[in-house]
């Protein structure tokens, strides 16, 4: 049976709920905006992501000292953002299988960094800001649903998960990171968006039974610092980002798996390997020991590669903004 959610909704309490549930989406706006041609990834992140970011652990914060205000919204964002980060664990370990046989699904991932940082190439530190961008996009996704879906039964979590993953088709994010077409990485998204969608609707569900007055049972902040610590456990930033769209191959990979350059210019690669690597993308050869130019003017992300080993090679950004 369907729990109905019964609060006190006065208009100023549906303004700050209307404007938390936009924020808690606005993270995105920088990827939308980057594929878009809007303008530049981290400038958007800077001035409209990252400030909305703020509202909502902002107001997080003020409803946490004075829980009687608005305990939906309160029971909303906690559930929506524990609820979201279990289903964005739940959509990466879905693919896992997938990595392990050779596709690259993570890689999106670290190019997100890259163009947060207004880096040349990734990083540690790219790393770790790409992935915490993955993160707080899964958080943000799940507080707006919670606040529009309190107690709602969970299969609507699910359909809330495949409308992100149709939004990625519909929008030139496909052409973008060339998935149009490509029905097997489409049809992977989609049934990993259901494992986003299923713990994420357990979870907002259940917490309308939560008691607005009583501890939380998940302390959203431990949560929170147990993801940051994890990821700076395995990524391991150190603060350099790359201002050079250069990296080494070696063993047939490029060491920085991303370089971003502008459709001008190229990056730089630098053979460590005894064999002589050739591309589409690379003018000329990559002898051994040797160094050569990679290339391409169309805006985008773009995969080189050098044999059809399953790492082979690396990815290049081509950003009119680098």
């Amino acid at each position: 049976m369907e729990v109905e959610v019964v609060e006190s909704t006065s208009a100023k309490t549906q303004v700050i709920r209307t404007v938390v549930a936009v924020c808690a989406l606005l993270n995105v706006s920088a990827l939308l905006a980057w594929v878009l041609d809007l303008g530049a990834f981290h400038m958007w992140f800077l001035f409209v992501g990252l400030p909305a970011l703020v509202v909502v652990a902002s107001v997080a914060i003020w409803l946490a000292k004075q829980p009687d205000h608005d305990p939906y919204l309160r029971r909303a964002i906690v559930a929506g953002a524990i609820g979201g980060l279990l289903g964005t664990i739940g959509y990466d370990v879905f693919r896992i299988p997938f990595i392990l046989g050779g596709m690259r699904l993570f890689a999106p991932i670290d190019s997100y960094g890259v163009l947060m940082l207004n880096a040349s190439a990734s990083s540690q530190t790219t790393g770790f800001a790409g992935w915490s961008y993955h993160f707080t996009n899964g958080i943000g996704f799940g507080i707006f649903y919670a606040i529009i879906a309190l107690g709602r039964k969970w299969p609507w979590a699910v359909l809330w998960g495949l409308v992100l993953e149709t939004a990625t088709i519909l929008t030139p994010f496909a052409d973008s990171y060339a998935i149009r077409g490509k029905w097997d990485l489409i049809a992977i998204a989609y049934a990993a968006h259901v494992a986003y969608g299923i713990p994420l609707g357990l979870v907002v569900q259940k917490a309308v039974t939560w008691e607005p007055r009583r501890p939380l049972p998940v302390p959203p902040w431990t949560v929170l610092a147990v993801l940051v610590v994890a990821l700076l456990g395995w990524l391991r930033p150190t603060g350099s980002i790359p201002s050079r769209p250069e990296t080494v191959v070696k063993d047939g990979e490029f060491q920085a798996q991303w370089l971003r350059f502008n459709p001008s210019e190229c990056g730089t690669l630098t053979n460590a390997d005894d064999r002589t690597y050739r591309a589409e993308a690379i003018v000329g050869a990559l002898e051994p020991g040797g160094t050569a130019q990679v290339c391409n003017t169309t805006v985008g992300a773009h995969r080189v590669r050098f044999d059809d080993k399953p790492y082979s090679g690396g990815f290049i950004i081509v950003d009119d903004h680098a």
